[in-house]
């Protein structure tokens, strides 16, 4: 097994809700910062310069609201290395996720996002929606090479683990949905791609032995 290569912190103003601008980010964490200290807080602001520099800029540029943003996307970076599957989340989140503006296409923006992080993305397919918190999550499941380094303050790797899937009543959605539930789903779904398109098949030689173990599954809403 390669060694994997990456930090212990996260990117800060990447991760504010709904894949906000590091502007609002800013705005957001100074409702949190009492009057008194906000003449400190400013000054350790003006340092942000080299931290974007070494960080890097937001991946996403939607400005958060809710009022305005009413879906995100949830991207699933998973790969095969020596017969084992991974996947790539945040350091300090569930699941990497970003706003999308209703003029993008989803499939491009995911696209974006993953070059941002200097992977290769061979598969982009969505694999199950759901509302969460008064919005629609789309997921997308992306296959990538592994990567032999990720950027600093990014992402860590993690071994893939099986998992229920979340099914509600015959007219309800479930009462809670894990990342891993979605996750599950979203290997499934590769599992039935492999079976079914050959494009995908094409992408996935050295998969039909992992992917053997997977009930496979069509795109599906979780909730």
């Amino acid at each position: 097994m390669r060694e994997w290569i990456t930090t212990s912190t996260s990117r800060l103003l990447m991760y504010a809700p709904g894949g906000a601008s590091s502007t609002t980010a800013r705005r957001l964490a100074d409702l949190a910062v009492p009057e008194r200290g906000r003449r400190r807080h400013a000054a350790v602001r003006s340092s942000d310069g080299p931290i974007v520099e070494r960080i890097g800029s937001p991946i996403s540029k939607v400005p958060w609201s809710p009022e305005l943003v009413a879906q995100s996307l949830e991207i699933l970076p998973v790969g095969l290395d020596e017969g084992r599957l991974f996947w790539l989340r945040p350091i300090h989140a569930p699941s990497l996720r970003v706003g999308i503006s209703k003029s993008a296409e989803p499939s491009h923006v995911v696209v974006e996002v993953v070059s941002s992080y200097e992977l290769h993305a061979r598969i982009v397919h969505s694999t199950s929606w759901r509302y969460e918190d008064g919005r629609i999550v789309l997921t997308y499941v992306v296959v990538v090479e592994p990567p032999h380094l990720l950027p600093p303050d990014s992402l860590e790797l993690a071994p893939i683990q099986r998992s229920d899937l979340a099914r509600g009543a015959a007219t309800a959605p479930p009462d809670a949905i894990t990342v891993n539930a979605v996750l599950e789903h979203a290997v499934r779904h590769l599992a039935w791609l492999h079976r079914e398109d050959r494009a995908i098949a094409a992408e996935l030689t050295g998969w039909s032995d992992v992917l053997d173990a997977y009930a496979p599954e069509p795109f599906r809403a979780l909730s």
